[in-house]
């Protein structure tokens, strides 16, 4: 699924990427949000810059994963000013430069974006096999909506699972908005 995914022009993945956003900004628990939870795109994943920038024009707070690799384990920050406060972290991925880290509890987050590899219809995923997004979820002491970003072509009928792994409850691709809560 990886390599599909990367063999797609970074053109037509913009594209699917500004359908995928479309529908996200339409979703109630987006729009009541006050604080989203987003990764920050690398490579060919669903781009989150646009949704980023309409969030803090809607005036919601923005959190963002930081990447301790010693642990495996993700800490988040706010993000205000995108353009000034980024920089490449592990694994190229952008996170907010030391001065201006912000940290703030996952737990506050009223809506957390998850991206994945391969995902089923009933909000299963797999990532890049690390585990970060599912220490994080597992270890949620509150109940944030959890929405998976993907293309279309990311979907596939059943995935396996273990006993750590947990379900998102939406997910958004560019044709259409499956609420998992409802699939078999």
């Amino acid at each position: 699924m990886l390599a599909l995914r990367n063999s797609k022009p970074f053109a037509e993945l913009d594209s699917l990427s500004r359908d995928v956003e479309s529908r996200l900004i339409a979703i109630p628990a987006l729009q009541n949000a006050k604080i989203i939870s987003t990764y920050l795109h690398v490579g060919s994943e669903v781009r989150t810059s646009g949704i980023v920038d309409w969030a803090l024009s809607s005036g919601k707070r923005i959190i963002v994963p930081v990447t301790n690799s010693g642990n495996l384990h993700l800490s988040f920050s706010e993000l205000r000013i995108p353009a000034k406060e980024l920089e490449r972290g592990f694994r190229g991925i952008p996170e907010p430069k030391p001065e201006f880290r912000r940290p703030v509890r996952l737990e506050e987050a009223d809506v957390v974006l998850i991206p994945g590899v391969a995902w089923d219809k009933r909000g299963y995923r797999i990532g890049y096999g690390a585990g970060y997004y599912d220490r994080c979820i597992n270890a949620l002491q509150s109940q944030p909506t959890k929405i998976g970003l993907a293309y279309e072509f990311q979907l596939v009928p059943v995935l396996p699972r273990t006993r750590f792994d947990r379900r998102v409850d939406t997910i958004v691709t560019d044709r259409r908005i499956i609420e998992t809560i409802h699939a078999p």
